[in-house]
């Protein structure tokens, strides 16, 4: 299938969970990457938002938009315009905070008709072909929005989704207190007119009335008759660093 693929990191968060800290929370050194040194091939510390990256550009994504906010400004200086890492990087930059959505609505200029990968820079996922494989299942189901689902037992933390057996999102539920859902979305690709949706949804809006959360515009687009489906990686990786906790577990599985 010919298309035009973009991805969306959103980074601007004050990552206020694990401060303080020296340097943005997307730029955490989790293990190591080989990296060639005056011909030798030698191990290099790995940040945390590499993976991510690296994985949205195996899934064929010809632009990333890095979303920034305040204090962010090394993560532009690391990714640069993306060559080293064999993207086409391009950052945003949203002043105010007032949601995921609001980040996202940011690059809508520049998406005009383009597939859309969305992940989140401090976790870790896989397999590492995810984007690959959860692409491949939004063509073939042709779908407005699909999302990548995770197993979870802390849904107080997560999105969480419940579908039916026809891979139907029926709803989705943000940080529940408890739930019996077992699994969370953890990324998402969605086609031009989500897109849209998102900032028709946002037009409607007031900025700074409420935080909103992507999950009230899935349950908009749910509302709207659009075709949301869902795909489980049963047995997959996907590993927040957004506490001191989770950033201890993912460097003892990393770092060995």
């Amino acid at each position: 299938m010919t298309r035009s693929l973009a991805a969306i990191i959103p980074a601007a968060g004050r990552g206020s969970r694990l401060k303080p800290f020296p340097c943005p929370k997307e730029l955490f050194p989790v293990g190591y990457q080989d990296v060639m040194i005056d011909g030798v091939l030698e191990k290099r510390p790995k940040v945390v938002s590499q993976y991510l990256l690296e994985h949205l550009v195996s899934a064929g994504a010809e632009q990333v938009f890095i979303v920034l906010g305040e204090g962010k400004s090394d993560i532009m200086q690391y990714y640069g315009n993306g060559t080293r890492f064999g993207a086409h990087v391009s950052y945003l930059f949203q002043e105010e905070l007032h949601g995921m959505p609001y980040a996202i609505d940011l690059a809508r200029p520049w998406l005009d008709d383009h597939t859309v990968l969305f992940g989140m820079p401090d976790t870790i996922i896989e397999p590492a072909d995810c984007f690959s494989q959860l692409l491949a299942f939004h063509d073939r189901h042709e779908a407005d929005l699909t999302l990548a689902l995770f197993p979870t037992d802390n849904p107080s933390k997560f999105g969480m989704v419940d579908m039916d057996a026809n891979h139907d999102v029926i709803w989705t539920y943000d940080k529940p207190e408890t739930s019996d859902l077992p699994c969370t979305w953890g990324a998402c690709c969605w086609s031009p007119a989500f897109t849209a949706l998102i900032g028709e949804y946002l037009g409607k809006l007031t900025p700074g009335t409420r935080e909103v959360v992507l999950g009230d515009v899935f349950n908009h687009a749910i509302e709207r008759k659009m075709r949301v489906k869902a795909t489980s990686f049963e047995g997959a990786k996907y590993i927040d660093i957004g506490t001191t906790a989770e950033l201890n577990l993912a460097l003892q599985q990393f770092n060995l």
